[in-house]
């Protein structure tokens, strides 16, 4: 498990570090001490969790978590020393997992994670499959390939997979027309 911890405060990275180790001996945790660092490194890294501070230096937490949302799922838990109602709802409604506050118990920390964990490979497709080629349609579900007459279209993991389930169900429902058209003649309705 590779996790990711945004936080300009070298001590709670090393918090992380330790208490994971103790779960998780295999874990690597790496970190970033700024936001824009933050969210070149889950880019980069592809981490399966990211433990997001929303007081950094340069961006706060909660655009940084927003930039995240438009290319990445992974599970975000926020972590700050903010304990306000306002600022829970902010970071879960920008697309945060969780959000613990600091000071936090390492025992709490560590069955948070366990939740966040399970409950982001409990939504992860069951299934890749083929892809879904209907020009001028064409998806790869492995790898989040969308082209349209042959051009990409950037996509979020939102868009991902809303897409598979239309595609998956498109006989119902208003884009029926559109699904049966394409699979009848290969051209749009």
């Amino acid at each position: 498990m590779r996790v990711l911890v945004i936080d300009d405060e070298a001590d709670i990275a090393e918090i992380v570090r330790l208490t994971f180790g103790l779960r998780w001996p295999d874990a690597e945790v790496i970190t970033a001490s700024t936001g824009e660092m933050g969210v070149d490194q889950v880019d980069r890294a592809a981490p399966d969790l990211v433990l997001l501070d929303i007081g950094l230096p340069d961006i706060d937490g909660f655009e940084v978590c927003e930039r995240i949302r438009h290319f990445s799922d992974v599970p975000i838990m926020m972590l700050s020393a903010r304990h306000e109602e306002v600022d829970k709802v902010r970071g879960l409604e920008l697309g945060a997992d969780d959000y613990v506050t600091k000071p936090f118990s390492h025992i709490e920390l560590l069955a948070r994670v366990r939740a966040v964990l399970r409950r982001s490979e409990s939504q992860e497709p069951t299934r890749e499959g083929p892809p879904f080629d209907a020009p001028p349609l064409f998806i790869d579900y492995a790898s989040r390939q969308v082209r349209v007459d042959g051009q990409d279209v950037k996509i979020t993991p939102i868009e991902a997979q809303g897409g598979r389930i239309w595609v998956e169900n498109c006989e119902d429902g208003p884009g029926a027309r559109f699904c049966i058209e394409v699979r009848a003649t290969g051209e749009r309705a």
